[in-house]
């Protein structure tokens, strides 16, 4: 069974987490998102994250403190390469992003492919 994508809200909670840079609390992320969500609605989506791999926690005290387990760049990395995965046709997808890619993000790609 394959493990449903991640959502809008579990994103935006991801995002939270990335931008506290150590280990939070649900109040924290809670606060840092800006939003009036409660607490308990932040801390299943934060125990989601965790059963996907995408964040750990850590008991202290009597709550649990929340760190995201990848970075936003090995996480963008993973969706690519499932995305390339479920396609019949890798070139052509490859060529239709490549054919997407701005000036300087080509470049950039173009540079770590020549570095490998």
């Amino acid at each position: 069974m394959s493990r449903r994508p991640i959502g809008g809200l579990e994103r935006d909670v991801l995002h939270a987490l990335w931008r506290l840079d150590g280990p939070a609390s649900p109040s924290a992320v809670i606060e840092e998102m800006n939003t009036d969500l409660a607490y308990t609605s932040i801390a299943t989506v934060l125990g989601r994250l965790c059963d996907k791999g995408l964040a750990s926690r850590q008991r202290q005290g009597r709550l649990y403190l929340y760190s995201p387990s990848t970075s936003e760049a090995d996480l963008t990395a993973r969706k690519i390469h499932s995305l390339l995965d479920a396609t019949s046709d890798r070139a052509a997808a490859l060529a239709g992003f490549a054919d997407g890619l701005d000036p300087a993000d080509a470049a950039s790609l173009a540079a770590l492919l020549n570095d490998n």
